[in-house]
């Protein structure tokens, strides 16, 4: 058994969520529920890989090698049925960079971009920042439930300018983890109309309750027109260490990718993210199964004490990820003043508004934290919303 109940004190170590958090957070003895990293340790395995790594003194330039490779082959195989071999590997540091690398690569300045919102917020920035359009086709809600919009999206992907689709699954924010069915869906629409697909992966493999990832070059007839984005990151809580992998099977993509990397710089393993990676993936299955268990036990206690004590919001099902969404526009109060307002019961959340505008109302929380944690938040909620009725 690992522990996922000891809490780690992050500060003065320089971490977005601990040492920059707002200031009505800091010394309310509440865990900021915002960025998606994990207030757990990470596993003995990985921390004795880094530490034998440090103990070599010399930290230069490390790529993907051999041996890194099959780790990261050997994992997708066993945990996701998805033989990578024949995929062209490219290592650059973190998903996000490789989601702008990517809108770079296979569209140009004016170009549509597909995205479905409610969505991660830094893929409109992607699309945004480096002078392409965003093109919003949004999920829809069916009784708590998000599904993909397939007459809206081959109504949006038919126009010859709109080039490509950055793909979240599972998706962050609202928790779905998409099945095969409807994958395929999604890409006969977009490989009907010549719309690449970048599928975003980092949660691949945060899978609750017996949900099942499909990755999307295993989609049949999707592997030519996708590129897959994974990393250690989410999993094994590694995001401070800066390295994904990128797998592209199609020559075309991939020398249109290799090249703006070219231009661009990088495709360098960092040297400890290489360590960390090899042994999260070679022994660490058994930790990341223990890690599903705590986030969806914890799930589950956030779903109860809301149904028992916050009848008027709504926690929307997790099947994947370790980001709750939570419906809150039942308190009446814009995304500004709710913000404020959770901000004085110590409470920080990502405004649900910061996916999408059909975000509006809504709050991300993070649930991978101890429960002890967990349990101090929800009270804390609780005060907040009986406040509003004074």
């Amino acid at each position: 058994m690992y522990d996922f109940k000891t809490s780690i004190d992050r500060t003065g170590t320089g971490a977005i969520k601990i040492d920059f958090a707002p200031e009505p957070v800091k010394g309310s003895g509440l865990v900021p529920l915002t960025i998606a990293d994990q207030e757990f340790a990470v596993a003995p395995e990985i921390v004795e890989a880094v530490k034998k790594a440090a103990d070599r003194r010399v930290f230069g330039y490390t790529y993907a090698d051999p041996e890194y490779k099959d780790a990261v082959l050997g994992w997708m195989k066993r945990r996701h049925n998805w033989d990578a071999e024949g995929f062209r590997l490219f290592a650059t540091n973190g998903v996000v960079p490789a989601l702008a690398l990517a809108v770079l690569a296979f569209t140009q300045p004016g170009d549509g971009v597909v995205i479905q919102s409610p969505v991660y917020m830094q893929f409109a920035h992607a699309v945004r920042s480096n002078g392409r359009r965003i093109v919003e086709n949004r999920l829809v809600e069916h009784n708590g439930r998000y599904e993909m919009d397939y007459a809206d999206l081959e109504e949006k992907t038919r126009p010859d300018d709109v080039k490509l689709l950055l793909l979240c699954s599972p998706h962050n924010p609202v928790g779905r983890v998409w099945t095969e069915d409807e994958l395929k869906r999604l890409g006969d629409i977009c490989v009907r109309n010549n719309v690449v697909i970048v599928a975003d992966e980092i949660h691949n493999d945060l899978l609750m309750n017996g949900a099942q990832h499909t990755v999307f070059a295993n989609v049949p007839g999707m592997a030519d027109h996708a590129v897959i984005c994974t990393a250690a990151s989410k999993t094994f809580n590694l995001a401070g260490l800066g390295c994904s992998n990128i797998f592209i099977k199609n020559e075309e993509l991939a020398e249109k990718f290799h090249a703006v990397c070219d231009k661009l710089g990088g495709g360098l393993v960092p040297y400890f993210a290489r360590a960390a990676t090899i042994a999260a993936y070679n022994e660490c299955g058994r930790w990341v199964d223990e890690l599903c268990s705590a986030v969806y036990s914890n799930f589950r206690m956030l779903r109860s004490f809301v149904e028992a004590n916050l009848p008027m919001l709504r926690v929307i099902p997790l099947e994947g990820t370790y980001l709750a969404w939570l419906d809150m526009n039942a308190l009446g109060l814009d995304n500004k003043q709710l913000a404020e307002h959770m901000l004085k019961f110590g409470l920080a959340f990502d405004e649900g508004d910061l996916f999408g505008e059909n975000g509006s109302g809504f709050e991300r929380w993070n649930l991978a934290l101890p429960q002890d944690k967990l349990v101090v938040a929800l009270f804390a909620l609780r005060k907040a919303v009986e406040a509003l009725k004074k």
